[in-house]
């Protein structure tokens, strides 16, 4: 008895370990083979706990962002080898951020990879974006064909989350601006590398903790440093609110951390900055020491908040006199014919009664009782009233 329980626990335990370890072999996603490089062994799950083992001094960034797991795994082709990272990140945005911030300024965009919504990368380095996925192909001295790259992004694309990204990206001005410096952020730790004018006494000044997000671009501008060569640069980040109260006392805030709009040899010690803010955005400028250069920027930022409603809408309108005129007498003309129809039928129902079975229905004469009082001296005439009563 006691051995057929064990043999029954052991089953049970068996059976449990399946169901556990169903969905985390569901959580594969790298496919086993992509175009003419197949898989040379099993992926490695990484939770997001040890995502060191695959971004390593970028893993806090990641977790900042919202990174779920991670994975990798080995392709071959001939003598050649890759590996191949993913991120799977919480949404789109939070992908579209990790891949600003592993993106190298000298990746250039690769010929059209249709099945990622972003992509970059140089010889041995390709990054690509599909939905909340970003994968890492770390290809050393070899390069991944175009079609290869498409083929495994089309692999992830049914798997991955096709929300839309963030539109604040498309807010930065495109005059003067150096491609792949933007940076999408959504933490102060992923601030604090890419803005650093801000004090480190200070550390979510930007307010990410009231749903903010925001996006740096490093600009060239038009003016040069006295005696210098180089025109200078500057750092635009623009921060995004879900309210414009809150933009406004966060814009207001600034003034304690920041000399906001103060030419930089009157800033007393804090860092300077230039901005303005639109609606739900602010726009700060830092980097630039004229006025006219930094008016010259931010004027071109451009912002307008819209309400959307996707409910079915009607449009009401006050029906004119003649309508309202007509409408009344056809309504009391059906009103009328539908009286007259009913006082005709109820009619005729008793004519025909009265035809068809006589004092039987109406007018039962024989089966009624007068009660009179005899108050005047008026005779009473049994046809004027009578009380039905009931037969013996």
């Amino acid at each position: 008895m006691k051995g057929k329980a064990l043999l029954f626990a052991f089953a049970f335990v068996l059976a449990l370990g399946g169901v556990w370890s169903a969905p985390l072999a569901a959580q594969d996603l790298l496919p086993s083979s992509v175009g003419t490089w197949t898989a040379s062994g099993t992926p490695t799950q990484v939770p997001a706990q040890q995502i060191e083992q695959l971004a390593s001094e970028r893993a806090n960034i990641l977790r900042e962002y919202g990174i779920t797991s991670g994975e990798r795994r080995d392709y071959t082709s001939g003598n050649d080898k890759i590996t191949v990272a993913l991120y799977r990140m919480v949404d789109p945005s939070a992908a579209f951020g990790a891949f600003t911030f592993f993106r190298d300024p000298d990746m250039a965009l690769p010929a059209p990879i249709t099945a990622a919504s972003y992509a970059a990368g140089k010889r041995g380095h390709e990054l690509l974006v599909v939905g909340n996925l970003m994968i890492d192909v770390n290809a050393g001295n070899v390069q991944m064909a175009a079609a290869d790259l498409n083929a495994l992004a089309k692999s992830l694309a049914i798997q991955a989350d096709r929300r839309p990204y963030p539109p604040i990206a498309t807010f930065l001005p495109h005059e003067g601006l150096i491609p792949g410096s933007e940076r999408y952020l959504l933490g102060p730790l992923a601030l604090a590398q890419v803005f650093p004018a801000a004090p480190a006494s200070q550390t979510d000044w930007a307010g990410f903790g009231s749903s903010a997000e925001a996006v740096v671009g490093r600009y060239r501008l038009s003016d040069k440093p006295s005696g210098g060569q180089r025109p200078v640069e500057g750092l635009l980040l623009l921060i995004l609110y879900p309210t414009q109260q809150l933009a406004a006392d966060r814009y207001n805030e600034l003034g304690k951390s920041f000399a906001l709009n103060v030419d930089p040899e009157l800033a007393g010690g804090k860092p300077a900055l230039f901005g303005t803010r639109s609606s739900a955005l602010i726009a700060l400028l830092s980097g630039v020491q004229s006025r006219e250069t930094a008016a010259g920027l931010l004027n071109q930022v451009r912002y307008s908040s819209e309400v959307t409603w996707n409910e079915p809408t009607q449009n009401f309108t006050d029906p004119s006199i003649s309508n309202i005129v007509v409408g009344a007498i056809v309504d009391t003309g059906a009103i009328m014919l539908l009286a007259l129809a009913a006082s005709i039928g109820f009619g005729g129902f008793r004519l025909l009664a009265k035809f068809v079975a006589p004092g039987k229905i109406f007018d039962r004469n024989a089966d009624v009782e007068i009660l009179q009082l005899g108050i005047n001296s008026k005779p009473v005439d049994v046809k004027d009233f009578y009380i039905l009563q009931s037969p013996r």
